[in-house]
C-alpha cells in the first residue's frame, strides 16, 4: 500500500486556521474520493499550525486515483485563499486607493461596486474573472506546486506565487471605484438638471416620445405636429459626435422644457422611462395602449414625416 504525504502550514491565526479546518471537513464530507482515503492531523510547528494529511488507496492507484490527494489539498487551499485571504487583501487594495484620492469615507457606498465588479461577466467587450474562475485558478496553482513539493508554507504561496491573481483583483477594484465614481459623477449631474427643470420656464403643454428609423427619437407636441431641433440634431448627426439615444433625449426635453413627457411604447425601453424619471419625475407618463403602440407599424419614419 504506498502512502501520500502533504503538509499544509498556516499562520498560528485562530480565525484562519478555523476556517481552513472548516472548509476541510466540509470538502471531506462532500466529496466522495473512494477508493483513496484521506486523512489529517493537526500539530503546532514553529508558530505555524501544520496540517498534515495522508491519502492510501484500497486499491493500486491507476493515472487518475494518484492525483486524488493532490487535488483534494489544492482544493482546499484554493477554498480558504477565495474566502480568507481575497477579501482582505481586497480591503487593503480599495483603501490604499481610496486614501490616495482621499475618499476613505466613501468605503460603505464604493464597497458593493467593487463586489459587482468582481461577480461580473464581461465589461467592455473584456472577459472578467469571475469569483469561480479566480478560484480554479489557484486551484490550478497550488496543484502544480504540490507536483514538486509536498510541503506548502501557504503565507509564502499567496505572498510570492499568486501575484497574477491579486494583479487582476487589483484592476477590479480599480474598475468598480472608478464605476462609484461615474455613477456620483451622473447622480450630481442629475440633480443640477432636475433643479434646472424646476425653476425652468414650461415651453410646451405636452411633448410625445415616439421610437423612430432615422433617428433615436421622434417629437411631437400636444396637436402632433413633429417638434424640429435642428441645432441639436446637427451636433448629434456629426460623425465624431458619439451620443447615446438617452443623451439625445433628455438634451431634447430639457431644451423643450415640457409641463409633460408621454413616453410611447415605454414597456420596450424601460431603461429608458427610468432615466427620464429620474430626472423629471412626476412630468412622465409612459403609453402601452394607443393606437401607434398598438399598431403593428412600430416606429415612424422620419423620410415621411407625419402628425402623431
Amino acid at each position: 500500500m504506498v502512502m501520500q504525504t502533504f503538509r499544509v502550514l498556516l499562520e498560528n491565526v485562530p480565525e484562519h486556521c478555523d476556517t481552513y479546518r472548516a472548509i476541510v471537513n466540509e470538502m471531506t464530507e462532500r466529496v466522495n474520493t473512494a477508493p483513496v482515503r484521506i486523512t489529517y492531523r493537526e500539530q503546532e510547528e514553529n508558530g505555524y499550525l501544520l496540517f498534515y494529511f495522508q491519502s492510501w488507496c484500497e486499491s493500486e492507484y491507476d493515472a487518475q486515483t494518484i492525483e486524488w490527494a493532490r487535488a483534494f489539498v489544492a482544493l482546499t487551499l484554493a477554498e480558504w485563499v477565495i474566502q480568507v485571504k481575497e477579501p482582505k487583501i481586497m480591503e487593503e487594495m480599495a483603501a490604499d486607493l481610496l486614501a490616495a484620492e482621499q475618499m476613505e469615507t466613501e468605503w460603505a457606498e464604493i464597497f458593493p461596486y467593487i463586489q459587482r465588479m468582481c461577480q461580473e461577466v464581461e465589461l467592455d467587450g473584456r472577459e472578467l474573472l469571475t469569483a469561480t474562475t479566480r478560484k480554479a485558478n489557484v486551484y490550478r496553482n497550488v496543484f502544480t506546486y504540490l507536483e514538486w513539493e509536498r510541503t506548502i508554507n501557504v503565507l509564502g504561496f499567496v505572498r510570492f506565487r499568486l501575484q497574477d491573481h491579486w494583479n487582476e483583483l487589483f484592476e477590479l477594484v480599480e474598475t468598480g471605484i472608478d464605476e462609484y465614481l461615474e455613477d456620483k459623477q451622473y447622480q450630481e449631474f442629475v440633480e443640477l438638471l432636475r433643479y434646472f427643470i424646476a425653476v425652468q420656464e414650461t415651453k410646451q403643454e405636452v411633448v410625445h416620445v415616439v421610437p423612430s428609423v432615422d433617428k433615436p427619437f421622434h417629437l411631437y407636441d400636444k396637436k402632433g405636429d413633429r417638434l424640429w431641433l435642428e441645432q441639436l440634431d446637427t451636433v448629434l448627426n456629426m460623425d465624431e459626435q458619439k451620443c447615446r439615444d438617452e443623451d439625445y433625449l433628455v438634451s431634447a426635453l430639457v431644451t423643450l422644457a415640457p409641463e409633460s413627457i408621454v413616453l410611447h411604447m415605454a414597456s420596450e425601453k424601460p431603461g429608458l422611462a427610468q432615466t427620464i424619471r429620474s430626472i423629471f419625475d412626476s412630468r412622465l407618463v409612459t403609453c402601452h395602449s394607443c393606437s401607434l403602440c398598438l399598431s403593428e407599424r412600430r416606429v415612424l419614419d422620419g423620410n415621411n414625416p407625419s402628425k402623431l
